[in-house]
């Protein structure tokens, strides 16, 4: 809910300054980064929703695009979470920052990283620690 709450302090900032224009597809892509971002350091709990999320969606990836390079990549990525301890890397600024900014590669602009890093310091902040 908080991360829900950033996301849309930041969108009207973004969408009143003009940094981007208002659309659907903006606002669908804000809200997607908020709800991902803002739970992702909770991945390395077994029971998450955030892992549940990702994991039927690296599924339907498969299932779509097959294995592949990227299929390899992802279960790798996914297999590596499973033996993370919670409130260890997942939960660290510079793992915030690092995901946050593979966002870039795909938007090329700077406004979504932004927001998404917001979401994920959010939910470092309503767990108590502090930037």
């Amino acid at each position: 809910m908080v991360g829900m709450v950033v996301t849309c302090i930041a969108s009207l900032i973004i969408f009143y300054k003009g940094y981007l224009p208002l659309s659907f597809i903006n606002v669908a892509y804000l809200l997607a980064i908020a709800f991902v971002f803002s739970l992702l350091p909770d991945i390395d709990i077994g029971t998450s929703l955030i892992r549940k999320v990702i994991l039927t969606a690296f599924i339907l990836y498969l299932l779509i695009y097959g294995v592949g390079a990227i299929g390899y990549i992802l279960g790798a990525a996914m297999i590596i979470v499973l033996f993370l301890p919670h409130r260890g890397i997942m939960h660290t600024l510079l793992m915030g920052a690092l995901l946050s900014g593979l966002l870039w590669f795909y938007f090329h602009n700077i406004i979504f990283p932004i927001v998404a890093v917001l979401n994920f310091m959010s939910h470092r902040v309503m767990d108590g620690i502090i930037i």
